[in-house]
């Protein structure tokens, strides 16, 4: 395109840069609208993926959001010609020779998204379907699914790059000094990986137990190559990277079958002893969910310094801890409270403050010094 603009009067520098003005000015408008209309091709690959998604699934660090990244990228690449062929270059050979490339290129990531997604949902289903029928460990499918959908996604990208025309072994020298490099700056992210694998085999946790990792307590509902995401009482997600869950301490509450309920009650010094031991027993053996094949233990744990502490140790179901031990608790105050046993709480005592009295009326009212006797 050439524009017929009047330059008489122009300085000789303006003149003299006019052409190149004109030219690199459509260049940039160009690669302005092609910058907006990839974005507009990522905005329509996430409209589909909000839609195609259902409501209790978040949407960012999905499939859906992956595609429409890479959605973006290609279409940059699509469209770039159009900048390239105002700047001189022969964008109708570009397209000729890069295009067919180009859109077998973004066909084999779109297939890879859609092949990743089922193999991800295949395992997962698979795997709830084998932990339901035959009591299977479903974490292992879980983490399975994570990491062939990734695998999926690399071999994905390497095929798509063939497409558009880099050479299968310069390729090959290229993802090898990338992968160095990246493991480099990952170090890590390539732990987490490793630590993730690690969880996987030995399996200290399953989806679905409840534990103590990290200064966190709640329920493992993911488990990928990077992370362990943990659903806390109060109904936040917590991600928690795999070196983090590996390297601290871990507390797994549901592994066992049974819990034991371990109990404390205080009561006063002044109170029978053994009293209080028999109702906590009689409360204790009265709860029809406390396992009567397990030892009940009462006796007397400690003498505080206002309370002496009853003790009560029994087993119970795992799902039904929480349940029992407030059960218990409550029966125990009320059985308390009926037969007159005191639970001992602090009191607070205020002493009121009397300022003390005038100095001088303090000297006043103080009898005169005695005069020496004859003795002194």
């Amino acid at each position: 395109m050439k524009l017929q603009i009047d330059t008489t009067g122009w300085p000789v520098w303006a003149t003299t840069i006019e052409p190149y003005v004109e030219k690199w000015g459509f260049v940039l408008l160009s690669a302005i609208a092609v910058w907006i209309m990839a974005g507009l091709a990522r905005r329509l690959v996430l409209l589909i993926g909000k839609r195609a998604l259902s409501k209790d699934k978040e949407f960012e660090g999905s499939n859906w959001d992956l595609a429409a990244s890479i959605t973006r990228v290609f279409a940059l690449i699509l469209l770039s010609p159009i900048p390239l062929g105002l700047a001189g270059y022969d964008w109708e050979a570009m397209v000729e020779q890069r295009g067919p490339g180009a859109v077998g290129a973004v066909a084999i990531l779109v297939v890879a998204v859609i092949i990743a997604n089922g193999t991800a949902r295949s395992l997962r289903r698979f795997g709830r379907k084998a932990h339901r029928r035959t009591g299977a460990d479903d974490t292992l499918f879980a983490f399975a699914a994570s990491l062939f959908k990734y695998l999926i996604f690399a071999v994905a990208i390497v095929f798509a790059l063939t497409q558009l025309g880099f050479p299968t072994a310069s390729l090959a020298a290229l993802l090898g000094a990338a992968g160095l490099a990246i493991g480099l700056a990952l170090q890590d992210t390539l732990k987490a990986v490793a630590a993730g694998i690690m969880l996987a085999i030995f399996r200290p946790f399953r989806i679905g137990d409840y534990v103590s990792v990290a200064g966190l307590d709640g329920e493992v509902i993911d488990i990928t190559p990077f992370l362990t995401q943990v659903k806390q009482i109060d109904n936040k997600i917590v991600s928690i990277t795999n070196d983090k869950v590996w390297a601290e301490p871990l507390i797994n509450h549901t592994r066992q079958t049974r819990r034991r309920l371990d109990l404390y009650f205080d009561i006063s010094y002044d109170d029978d002893m053994d009293l209080a031991m028999r109702l906590v027993r009689e409360v204790a053996d009265a709860h029809p969910r406390i396992l009567a094949d397990d030892e009940t233990w009462v006796g007397i744990h400690a003498l505080a310094s206002s309370s002496v502490q009853v003790r009560l140790r029994a087993f119970v179901a795992t799902p039904e801890f929480v349940d029992v031990r407030a059960d218990i608790t409550k029966a125990v105050k009320e059985a308390f409270d009926a037969n007159g046993v005191t639970i001992p709480f602090q009191h607070v005592v205020y002493v009121p403050y009397k300022a003390p009295a005038d100095a001088n009326q303090s000297a006043a009212a103080a009898p005169p010094p005695m005069a020496p006797s004859e003795d002194d």
